[in-house]
């Protein structure tokens, strides 16, 4: 069943474009992750939620208590006891659960009478969850829930949120950060200004102990960079990749902010990618031409590759290859 559905949807803010060519479907049981910043998380949740129209494209949602949100700036009321704050939502939605069974599903038993001024970041997601959680809503919106928590905080999390979407509760998560995306979903999306969402590979880490019978069709010139994290392994497109670069013998892959170890080699990576508008512009450093914006010499014998973005990123150009790069370039 489809809980909401985007559909060409666009965006605009004071003039200046937020969101555009978004298309989603969020069926029930799903679980899915947007990598996104703070401000285009927050226009997506207030779209989906009906507390903001599109400048174009069209959503179809049940916004009538069934879709709550949480945002990283959403606090709670410090000088209350944890069992007063949930006691106090319990009366506002008007349920008799016994909150004292719920609360360990949530690990809330060791500071329950505590006030939430004097709790950690740990906790204070937890009953976040919990708050929503006795809503009963069919779809929760969190942003970045992972984002301050240490490796217990994340494991009790991800405990809790299991038994939410066992209790039939659909959760959408977005992040600024794949890797928070991928432990919390099934399914992760990218944003992208210029083409919307684009879907991450993901496939699970499993043992294979028969060869596949079966020849399968290998199309020509198609590869992904795979790269291993926690128990998934990530296949990223050329074209999400602004560079690779070696350090300590690891290729680490760049994308936006993020890096992301590969097992295969620089000169592996070099020779498969080749084919896909990449150039070894330095014995560390293997570059997406297309990501390249400026190119400064700073002395006679030093050359820099400045990359498109925010981040205005700086990569070395060895002499040698100077001539070479132009060539490329300009042809």
């Amino acid at each position: 069943m489809s809980l909401v559905s985007l559909e060409k949807v666009m965006k605009q803010d004071g003039g200046q474009v937020i969101l555009k060519n978004i298309d989603l479907e969020v069926a029930s049981g799903s679980k899915i992750g947007i990598k996104m910043t703070h401000k285009e998380s927050l226009v997506l949740f207030k779209l989906i939620t009906g507390k903001m129209v599109p400048t174009s494209g069209h959503i179809v949602a049940d916004n009538t208590n069934t879709i709550l949100s949480e945002i990283i700036e959403d606090g709670l009321y410090d000088s209350l006891t944890v069992k007063a704050y949930l006691k106090f939502f319990q009366t506002i939605v008007g349920k008799t659960d016994d909150l004292d069974k719920l609360k360990t599903h949530f690990s809330l038993e060791d500071f329950w009478k505590t006030k939430i001024k004097h709790l950690t970041a740990n906790q204070r997601e937890r009953i976040n969850l919990f708050r929503m959680f006795m809503f009963s809503p069919k779809l929760i919106l969190i942003e970045s829930p992972l984002r301050n928590l240490t490796n217990d905080g994340i494991e009790l999390y991800l405990k809790a949120l299991d038994y939410v979407r066992s209790n039939g509760i659909t959760v959408l998560c977005t992040s600024y950060y794949t890797e928070e995306l991928i432990i919390l979903s099934d399914t992760v999306y990218r944003y992208n200004q210029n083409v919307g969402l684009e879907k991450t590979d993901l496939k699970q880490n499993v043992d294979v102990s028969d060869d596949d019978s079966e020849a399968s069709f290998m199309p020509k010139r198609v590869f992904k960079v795979a790269c291993n994290i926690a128990d998934k392994t990530v296949f990223f497109s050329p074209d999400e990749i602004d560079f690779i670069e070696s350090v300590n013998g690891v290729s680490n892959i760049r994308i936006g902010n993020e890096y992301f170890p590969s097992a295969l080699t620089m000169n592996d990576l070099e020779e498969k990618l080749n084919h896909f508008g990449f150039y070894r512009c330095h014995r560390s450093y293997l570059v997406n031409l297309q990501r390249i914006s400026e190119l400064i010499s700073y002395s006679r014998n030093s050359y820099t590759l400045i990359l498109k973005g925010k981040s205005k990123e700086k990569l070395p150009l060895s002499r040698t290859r100077l001539d070479e790069l132009r060539k490329l370039i300009e042809n």
